[in-house]
C-alpha cells in the first residue's frame, strides 16, 4: 500500500456498471462474486452498495487487516465519507450502519478512547462464571420449549434469542425486554432499509429508556456501571455504548451458533472430530470463523488522504468496506485442513477485528456461542437436517452471513423438570417485576407498543 498526497494526480474514476451488494443474496451466498471480484480486480474493487452509492470492497486478507491497523489512514468516523460531506448521499437513507452514532464504533483517537473504555470497563466486572451458568439456563429453557416435538427451527427457536436474552439479562432487566430489542435488531440488520431506520429509532428508544430507569435506580449490569465510569458520559452517550454492545454482539453471535451447527450437521468429518472430542467446542467455533464468519463485510472505514491499496486509486473521503469473507477466501492465506478437517490457522480469523476497534466483547462472544452449542449437541438426540441443506435460504443481507432458519429433527425428549422459586439460586433479572407504562418509564411504554404488536 502506498499513499499520497491529496493534492496529486487526480484518482482514476470508479467504473461504471458494478457488482452489486443489494438486492437478494444468492441461496449459495456470494462466494463466487468474491472469488470472481478477486479474479478482475485484485484484492480491492469497487461495488454498488446501494443504488448510485459506489464504495470500495477489500478482498485481499493483508488488505483488510492494514486497514483495520491503521487508524491514522483511515478514520471510523462517518462524517468523513466524502460523499456525505459534498452532499450527495444522506447516510440515513442508505443504511443504517452506515449513520454516525456517537459511539465508539464511529469514533477516533481521544474521543474514541474516551467512549470505549466505560465499555472495556463495565465488561471487565461481569462474573463470566456466574453469566456461563446464566447462559446454560436461557439456552435450556429455550431448548425446553421444543424438545418435546422432535423437530425446530434452531435459528429462530434458538440461535436468535439466546444471545440477546443474555446481553438484556447483563442489562438487568427481565427476559421479556430481550425478546422486544431481540424483534428490533433482527430488523435493523435486514435488508429493508426503510424498516430499518425506523427499528434503529425504536432500539434508541429501548436504550434510553433502560439509562434512564438505572439513572433512577442502579444495579450491577452493564448500564449501571457505565454511567458512574470516571469519563463521566452523559445518559445520552451510555445509551449509545449500550446500544453498541448489543448490535456487536447479537446478530454477529447468532450466526456464529447457527453457521456452526449448519456446520456440524453437513460435514462429516467435523461432526466426528467434535462427537469424538477430538476436537473441542472453542476450536469449533475457530474453524466456522474463518469458514463461515457470520460478519461478511462490515462497513466501513474512510480514506484519511489519498491512497493506493492494490490496484485502486482510493482518494480521499472514499469508503472502504471490510471483507471478512472475502479476506478468509484469500489464495494468499488459503489453509489446509488438519486430520480433524478443521482449517490449520483458524485462530487468525478476523472476526472479531484488528487494531483500536477490535470487539472488546469477543470472550463473552466465544462464551455464549460454546454454551449453546454444547447445550444442543448434549439435549437433542439423533440431530439431523429436516431438508436439503442446499435448499437453505440465507439472510438478506451484505453484512451478515447466516441462515434464515435451520430446521433440525431429533429423537423426542422431556424438558427439564421446572426448579421453584426458591431453588434456584440465579432468577433471572428483575423475574417478577411487571414492566411500568407511567409517563416517567418510557422503557416501559416502548414495551406495552411491543407487547400489542403481538397480540
Amino acid at each position: 500500500m502506498t499513499t499520497r498526497s491529496s493534492d496529486g494526480e487526480p484518482a482514476c474514476p470508479v467504473p461504471a456498471g458494478l457488482p452489486r451488494l443489494y438486492g437478494p443474496t444468492p441461496d449459495t451466498g456470494r462466494d463466487s462474486l468474491w472469488d470472481e471480484l478477486r479474479e478482475r480486480h485484485g484484492p480491492v474493487a469497487a461495488v454498488e452498495l446501494e443504488p448510485g452509492v459506489r464504495v470500495w470492497l477489500l478482498l485481499g486478507y493483508h488488505e483488510n487487516l492494514t486497514v483495520l491497523q491503521s487508524p491514522h489512514l483511515f478514520s471510523r468516523d462517518t462524517r468523513r465519507w466524502r460523499e456525505v460531506v459534498e452532499g450527495r448521499v444522506e447516510p440515513s437513507a442508505t443504511r443504517p450502519a452506515l449513520s454516525w452514532r456517537p459511539n465508539a464504533l464511529y469514533a477516533d483517537d481521544a474521543e474514541h478512547t474516551r467512549l470505549r473504555a466505560p465499555i472495556v470497563a463495565a465488561l471487565s466486572r461481569v462474573d463470566m462464571a456466574a453469566t456461563a451458568r446464566d447462559v446454560r439456563r436461557i439456552a435450556d429453557d429455550l431448548i425446553d420449549a421444543f424438545i418435546a416435538d422432535g423437530e425446530a427451527d434452531l435459528i429462530g427457536g434458538f440461535a436468535d434469542p439466546l444471545p440477546v436474552l443474555v446481553l438484556n439479562r447483563l442489562y438487568g432487566l427481565p427476559d421479556g425486554y430481550g425478546h422486544m430489542l431481540g424483534d428490533l435488531t433482527r430488523v435493523v440488520f435486514s435488508d429493508d432499509a426503510r424498516r430499518a431506520g425506523e427499528a434503529v429509532v425504536r432500539t434508541q428508544q429501548y436504550f434510553a429508556g433502560l439509562v434512564a430507569r438505572k439513572r433512577r435506580s442502579p444495579g450491577n449490569d452493564l448500564a449501571s456501571w457505565m454511567l458512574e465510569h470516571a469519563n463521566g458520559l452523559t445518559d445520552h452517550e451510555v445509551a449509545h455504548q449500550a446500544a453498541l454492545i448489543n448490535n456487536a454482539g447479537h446478530q454477529p453471535t447468532t450466526h456464529l451458533i447457527g453457521n456452526t451447527m449448519h456446520t456440524l450437521l453437513t460435514d462429516e468429518r467435523i461432526r466426528a472430530a467434535y462427537a469424538d472430542a477430538r476436537l473441542s467446542v472453542r476450536e469449533l467455533l475457530d474453524h466456522v470463523m474463518w469458514t463461515d464468519t457470520p460478519f461478511q463485510v462490515l462497513p466501513a472505514r474512510f480514506a484519511l488522504q489519498d491512497v493506493r491499496i492494490g490496484n485502486a486509486e482510493v482518494r480521499t473521503g472514499d469508503a472502504l468496506l471490510i471483507g471478512f469473507d472475502p479476506a478468509h477466501r484469500d489464495p494468499a492465506v488459503r489453509r489446509g485442513r488438519e486430520e480433524t478437517g478443521v482449517v490449520s490457522g483458524a485462530r487468525a480469523h478476523l472476526m472479531f477485528g484488528a487494531g483500536p476497534h477490535a470487539c472488546p466483547a469477543r470472550e463473552l462472544a466465544r462464551m455464549i456461542a460454546a454454551t449453546g452449542v454444547s447445550a444442543l449437541h448434549e439435549r437433542l438426540a439423533g440431530l439431523r437436517p429436516a431438508m436439503d441443506p442446499v435448499l437453505l435460504r440465507r439472510v438478506p443481507s451484505p453484512f451478515v452471513r447466516g441462515l434464515a432458519a435451520l430446521p433440525v429433527e431429533f429423537t423426542p425428549g422431556e424438558p427439564r423438570p421446572r426448579p421453584t422459586p426458591a431453588a434456584d439460586p440465579f432468577p433471572a433479572a428483575d423475574a417478577g417485576q411487571e414492566p411500568r407504562t407511567g409517563s416517567d418509564d418510557p422503557l416501559g411504554r416502548l414495551f406495552a407498543w411491543w407487547r400489542s404488536l403481538r397480540r
